[in-house]
């Protein structure tokens, strides 16, 4: 494991200058930890509280705030433990889900959060959540190619961050839109949102399968299974956390 610095491993080679470049999208699974990272003071002081990121793509980008779930840890109330700690600025509950320690984060200016490099090489976050053996985040990124990932590893190393890539893999054309059994694809994606917009959940319904399936010009039961695998696959996501240690 690396110190304040980086190791990458592939078919249990340590490549210590980098992955070589490559154009094929990879998802990359990686464990980081740094002194000031996001909840660092809360991952030390309560090491057994487990913790991971409710995808929330509706969030005004200018507060920056991010919606987690916790797990474990003490009895004591989660704002209180989150209001100590020094790299959160803000804590919001998140409405809805009381009792459920829900809760929306910002982040104090000065802590060091891995996410915004991702975006900032075109890469996405597919799933994060806390590594309690490292007391840091493990993540699963979707990211355009190796190079995208060297840059990382770069920026991670002149950062401080203790980091490791875990595992990558390649991903073809033909099945880069299914990133993993937690993700929903683009037309699940579609669909779900096309239902919501339209007001199919709402109580009582707006809108049917059939006019659903107009809008989006495929047929009703296809409609039907997308909005069905889609839910299934944003559950599993968002609130069924298994433990990947």
């Amino acid at each position: 494991m690396a110190i304040a610095g980086v190791q990458l491993y592939q078919s249990g080679i340590n490549c210590r200058e980098g992955p070589e470049t490559e154009t094929m999208p990879i998802i990359t699974e990686v464990r980081f930890a740094h002194a000031n990272g996001a909840l660092a003071d809360t991952f030390s002081q309560y090491p057994d509280i487990t913790v991971s990121i409710v995808q929330e793509t509706s969030t005004d980008p200018g507060r920056n705030l991010y919606f987690m779930r916790f797990e474990g840890g003490p009895e004591t109330p989660t704002d209180e433990i989150l209001a100590s700690d020094s790299t959160v600025s803000e804590v919001e509950p998140m409405p809805g889900f009381e009792g459920r320690r829900m809760w929306g984060i910002a982040f104090d200016p000065g802590t060091k959060l891995v996410a915004p490099k991702v975006t900032d090489v075109d890469g996405f976050v597919l799933d994060a959540r806390s590594s309690s053996n490292l007391r840091g985040w493990r993540e699963r990124w979707l990211l355009p190619d190796r190079e995208a990932l060297r840059e990382v590893w770069q920026w991670a190393r002149e950062n401080g961050f203790e980091f490791t890539v875990l595992e990558f893999r390649r991903q073809d054309h033909a099945d880069l839109e299914y990133t993993g059994p937690n993700v929903p694809t683009e037309e699940q994606r579609e669909a779900l949102v096309a239902a919501y917009e339209r007001g199919y959940f709402a109580e009582p319904r707006e809108t049917s399968l059939e006019e659903l399936a107009q809008s989006l010009g495929i047929s009703p039961t296809a409609v039907a299974g997308r909005i069905k695998r889609g839910m299934k696959s944003t559950i599993e996501m968002t609130l069924v956390v298994e433990d990947p240690e």
